[in-house]
């Protein structure tokens, strides 16, 4: 058995299709066919169900293929090892955040290990925290910035700092003269908030529903930025940690009668995950910082 048989059997069953695989691998149909017959020989099992219009894994193929992607996961993982650069000269980071995070945390956290570790790219991506999981399981992402909520078995956290959401409008809304905004003025809001996917929407929608509460959403959104300027240059309000507010110009918050609870902001790695030497200096980064963010009043 050689690591192509993974690599095609893995394809073959991403793509649906031999012919989709083969294009994507580089290599002609009829070897890939034979490659993956000779697994499938080897093993004593068939792989794979040919029958249908897409080709899928058969229960024995499930199976196999679990296996296999880690096995390719710890190959991968291997390769970066051993171009692993200890004296932090070189190397890259990919990192999974939220869009809550992109201007009181992200920003200065990123111009902060840079000043430091000039030689060692970062590559940031955007993505909601089951998507970071998903990454980290998968090995596409080394960390992740998210909350501590974990769902995932593969993941590992470890805390940060607490983060707390309150309702923010623009200045001079109708509403800003209110000390505490009550339940019926809350309902009665046209709000903006991020798209479902998102952490922070769903503990929003939990904590709507917890309470009884049925909020108007008119607006959702995948980046937080363009929900501060949808909120700045208009009558809507939303839901942000206040530590993102205070950042903000022409943007108020405003207590609602039933308060969020705190939530912890959290570092997270694939469990026994492979930590390249420029990983564990983003990781020492994050934390110094974290722990300067706790210690200033900031959040």
């Amino acid at each position: 058995m050689q690591l192509r048989h993974l690599r095609y059997l893995k394809a073959i069953v991403e793509e649906g299709s031999f012919t989709r695989a083969a294009q994507v691998l580089h290599v002609s149909q009829p070897a890939l066919s034979h490659q993956v017959r000779q697994l499938e020989e080897q093993l004593g099992v068939q792989l794979l169900d040919r029958t249908g219009r897409k080709v899928r894994p058969t229960d024995a193929g499930t199976a196999f293929l679990a296996h296999a992607r880690r096995a390719l996961n710890a190959v991968e993982a291997a390769g970066r090892a051993a171009q692993d650069v200890e004296d932090l000269s070189s190397g890259m980071v990919r990192i999974g955040v939220p869009p809550s995070f992109s201007g009181y945390l992200t920003a200065p956290l990123v111009r902060r290990f840079l000043d430091r570790y000039p030689g060692i790219r970062l590559h940031l991506a955007d993505m909601a925290q089951e998507d970071i999981e998903k990454a980290l399981g998968d090995d596409s992402v080394d960390l992740g910035i998210a909350f501590s909520d974990v769902r995932s078995d593969d993941v590992e956290w470890q805390p940060l700092h607490a983060e707390r959401l309150t309702l923010t409008m623009a200045e001079g809304h109708p509403a800003e003269h209110l000390t505490v905004i009550d339940r019926a003025t809350l309902q009665s809001m046209d709000m903006v908030l991020l798209g479902p996917d998102f952490a922070t929407r769903k503990l929003v929608d939990a904590h709507f529903l917890r309470h009884g509460l049925r909020p108007r959403i008119a607006v959702e959104a995948s980046a937080m930025m363009t929900i501060v300027e949808i909120v700045r240059k208009s009558r809507l309000v939303t839901i942000l940690p206040d530590v993102v507010v205070r950042e903000q110009p022409a943007l108020v918050t405003r207590p609602i009668e039933q308060p969020f609870d705190p939530r912890r902001v959290a570092l997270l790695q694939r469990r026994a995950g492979y930590r390249s030497a420029a990983t564990r200096a983003f990781v020492e980064t994050t934390q110094a910082f974290a722990a300067e963010l706790e210690n200033s009043g900031r959040v």
